[in-house]
């Protein structure tokens, strides 16, 4: 009877642990993407913070083409017209409230319209060599070397890759 007990309480433990790593671990992994994102845009000239984000595309038209969308889209050239997409939304820090950012840059990161961004760049327009993270993800990251980005890096890619359903 003593073995069996132990058994059950064994059982029971192991499926607390698991349950509580269902749902904590996925809060700590999205907190150290955001952390990751934060230090890494911190350290480029300007910075923009933003809640519900507003995703204008960019596009041409016109008899002579003009790039037209978004009120920076005006900046770029037809060339890379269709390539961006403006970005603008309440501000939540940083300097600004709209930026351009390429269109990969904004799927890597997973942006969607109502969502969150932080980001970083040279330019205050002109944001796609920085950084661009949301809540999906983050463009131009760099993890550092240390234990617990090893660790979270290596789950990110191996283990949560293999639950994720497209």
């Amino acid at each position: 009877m003593k073995k069996t007990n132990k058994i059950i309480i064994l059982v029971i433990f192991i499926i607390v642990l698991v349950l509580l790593a269902c749902f904590i671990f996925p809060k700590a992994l999205s907190a150290w993407h955001w952390h990751q994102a934060a230090e890494a845009a911190g350290g480029l000239p300007y910075q923009i913070g933003l809640t519900k984000a507003v995703i204008v595309p960019c596009i041409t038209t016109g008899a002579p083409p003009v790039c037209v969308g978004g009120l920076l889209c005006s900046t770029l050239d037809i060339a890379r017209c269709t390539m961006y997409s403006e970005v603008n939304g309440m501000p939540a820090g940083g300097s600004g409230n709209n930026a351009l950012f390429s269109k990969v840059a904004i799927a890597q990161a997973g942006l969607t319209p109502g969502g969150q961004l932080i980001a970083g760049g040279m330019s205050p327009v002109l944001m796609d060599q920085g950084v661009l993270a949301s809540a999906g993800g983050c463009f131009g990251c760099v993890a550092k070397e240390k234990a617990v980005d090893k660790i979270f890096a290596w789950l990110d890619k191996y283990i949560i890759a293999g639950f994720r359903r497209n």
